[in-house]
């Protein structure tokens, strides 16, 4: 389990090789260096590394708006959660918007065949933002993802992608993964797998409560909410795992909107080991609906 935002091991892993590196490649002429913030590994090491050859090297972190669709990167707010943002070994800090990082991705894409993802754009939208036009600075921006694996978060964000992929997808029908995919989670929907609000109600009133997860985004969830609950998105559990219970035999219920979503969220634990999980039928909406506590 690498816990990978409290592990020290993920930030000395930059000082001992990306840092050296780094310095090696630029011949000791680096002037700025600019990561994303997401566990905050890279800047945190790096900056470390590359500070403590030259103090004078900037280190800037970029990070997204509240709200953001921007995977693998957290908000000010979202930051919270690791323990390796270190905010006062930093220069500087910029915010960078959903648009203007998306559109930076499909700039590198189109216009420079550097298969970026949105959170490489995100940080070279940063990096033009605070740094001025000098010849001789030496700016060295981390690219750390691809565009192969944001297809899906693409297509939100350019609908002439989405209908291009609307159109091959209904001539040639669903493929056999995805309708197997499908069938798992249709099949999951069962009283073995499944709750009711009052079988939550009541094991939260009763000794053994349960750990409820919400598998919602941050935004929806930050509306309304089982009171009480965690939320961790579905696609982040598996990174996340060291803020889940230590005893996989703990019960944990998945909760979302009305029950769809966390039966995803519940075969994804089940996957990793935790054997009492079941999905809430209704979710959050019929938790509201009978007037239980929630928060907002």
């Amino acid at each position: 389990m690498p816990n990978q935002y409290e592990n020290e091991a993920n930030l000395e892993a930059h000082v001992l090789s990306t840092g050296p590196e780094i310095w090696r490649q630029t011949e000791g002429k680096v002037t700025h260096f600019v990561a994303g913030l997401g566990t905050c590994g890279t800047i945190t090491g790096n900056g470390r590394f590359l500070k403590g050859k030259n103090p004078g090297v900037q280190v800037i972190g970029v990070h997204p708006e509240e709200g953001h669709d921007i995977p693998g990167v957290r908000s000010i707010k979202q930051l919270e959660l690791t323990k390796l943002f270190v905010p006062q070994e930093y220069d500087a800090l910029v915010e960078v918007s959903d648009a203007d990082a998306f559109d930076m991705c499909l700039r590198l894409n189109r216009e420079e065949s550097v298969i970026a993802g949105p959170s490489s754009a995100m940080a070279l939208v940063g990096a033009l933002k605070v740094i001025e036009d000098d010849p001789d600075a030496v700016v060295v921006v981390i690219f750390p993802d691809n565009a192969f694996k944001y297809a899906s978060t693409f297509e939100r964000h350019f609908p002439e992608l989405r209908v291009m992929h609307s159109a091959e997808s209904s001539a040639a029908g669903p493929s056999p993964s995805e309708e197997l995919f499908d069938s798992l989670v249709e099949n999951s929907r069962n009283p073995h797998n499944t709750c009711e609000v009052d079988d939550l109600r009541a094991g939260l009133e009763g000794d053994a409560k349960p750990f409820v997860l919400d598998v919602r985004m941050p935004e929806i969830y930050e509306r309304q909410h089982v009171a009480g609950a965690v939320n961790i998105p579905t696609e982040e559990i598996s990174s996340r795992i060291g803020e889940l219970p230590a005893d996989r035999n703990q019960p944990i219920v998945t909760v979302c909107n009305r029950g769809n979503l966390s039966l995803r969220g519940m075969l994804v634990l089940q996957s990793l080991g935790f054997r009492n999980v079941k999905s809430l039928n209704g979710g959050t909406v019929a938790w509201a609906e009978q007037g239980l506590p929630t928060g907002e």
